[in-house]
């Protein structure tokens, strides 16, 4: 009966301790976990400063994150097929003449499959961006929906040549702060949010 006493005592102090722990608090000890498990040398890691704010899908949401991304993989693919199409026209208007040797002409054939193939492959990109592009929209135009906690934590540790370096990276945090659900760099969040910006924009504009 008294271990069962003593066991009961310790759990609630405990659960005292845990609840009595500011946001900072809680996510700090969530990020440190998190890090042991990346950091080249994590006995060397110091928590600098831990900012906490509210989550929001769309802007916070991995999912909506993902297809912005691949969004943006599309966009820059279409960039090379478009360059790939008017270097393979310039090629073929080199090839191409009135009295053209065979060597010139099975030279213009294969520039002109490239150039047909690329252009092919565009329009394909294109109707499967135009999908994705009403998507990304539609969850963009959505109303913000709270999600958990985003935590800015920035800290020192050592890299694997024994240098200190500074980490400034965005936690995101389920709403009971039990987990971290994803991770980003200040940076790249900030770029991303910035992609975001000009989205909103480019979707009122279509409007």
């Amino acid at each position: 009966m008294i271990v069962k006493r003593i066991f009961y005592v310790v759990l609630a102090a405990l659960v005292t301790v845990a609840c009595s722990q500011s946001p900072e608090q809680k996510a700090e000890t969530l990020i440190k976990e998190n890090l042991k498990k990346s950091l080249y040398k994590p006995e060397t890691y110091k928590p600098v400063e831990t900012k906490i704010d509210s989550a929001f899908a769309p802007y916070d949401d991995p999912v909506f994150l993902g297809e912005l991304a691949e969004l943006g993989k599309m966009e820059t693919e279409l960039e090379t097929l478009e360059s790939e199409v008017k270097n393979a026209k310039s090629s073929m208007s080199l090839w191409s003449g009135p009295y053209m040797s065979a060597y010139e002409r099975n030279q213009y054939q294969e520039v002109k499959e490239e150039y047909e193939e690329a252009n092919a492959k565009i329009e394909k990109l294109k109707t499967k961006g135009r999908k994705l592009y009403e998507k990304v929209a539609t969850m963009l135009q959505s109303e913000p929906k709270f999600i958990g906690y985003k935590a800015m934590h920035n800290y020192r540790a050592d890299n694997n040549a024994g240098n200190t370096l500074i980490g400034n990276t965005f936690f995101f945090i389920d709403k009971n702060f039990e987990e971290i659900t994803y991770s980003m760099e200040v940076e790249e969040y900030n770029q991303v949010q910035e992609t975001i910006r000009q989205l909103k924009e480019q979707i009122e504009e279509d409007e």
